[in-house]
């Protein structure tokens, strides 16, 4: 994790509100800021969430679309990002839900093919998010990734904070539980051997 410069974070929120009141008052050039400052950030929530170059790069494309045509609905009560973070998890989960039985038999036809080596650490990470479901990977992101608190993760998912609060402990406990099995199944001590379980 980065350390941050105290200030840094409120500087920069301070600085992205300034953007957005321009945007809103009509400068539509300034809205280039916006995209450049979380553009990276939503390419890596949304490909978490999609496991597809081409699908997150159109997700993210038409989250910033939508964000710029409902800017003027954005109120300074909770911060942009927060905000910015919702309209991407409503629209995921929208996309999720108009895949229909096909999209199986494409995942099906991706598994076969040829991919790209990714480096171990990488690779130990995207399995273990595999075996979690499409809300625990949102609430894993905004949380662990972009350490977003319980109340606006609560916010951006529309559920209550100890909700999320404990659906986070409960997807921490699962990832701890499957990592410790892969361990043992790598260091020769799965359950059984050396009579010991």
């Amino acid at each position: 994790m980065l350390a941050t410069i105290p200030g840094e974070k409120e500087e920069k929120r301070n600085y992205i509100e300034e953007v957005v009141e321009k945007v809103k008052a009509g400068d539509k050039q300034s809205y280039e800021a916006i995209i450049i400052q979380f553009e990276r950030q939503m390419y890596t929530y949304c490909y978490y969430i999609l496991k597809n170059h081409a699908e997150t790069e159109d997700a993210v494309q038409e989250i910033f679309i939508r964000a710029y045509e409902h800017l003027h609905q954005y109120s300074r009560q909770v911060s942009f990002s927060a905000w910015l973070y919702k309209m991407a998890y409503h629209h995921l989960i929208n996309m999720k839900k108009k895949q229909s039985r096909w999209f199986k038999l494409i995942e099906h036809y991706k598994e076969h093919q040829p991919t790209a080596e990714l480096p171990r650490q990488e690779s130990e990470v995207y399995e273990l998010l595999t075996c979690l479901t499409a809300e625990e990977r949102h609430i894993l992101l905004l949380k662990a990734v972009e350490q977003y608190t319980f109340e606006e993760i609560s916010e951006i998912m529309d559920l209550k904070a100890a909700t999320v609060r404990k659906k986070y402990e409960r997807l921490r406990r699962k990832l701890m539980e499957r990592r410790s099995k892969k361990g043992e199944i790598a260091n020769g001590t799965f359950a059984g051997q050396n009579g010991t379980r």
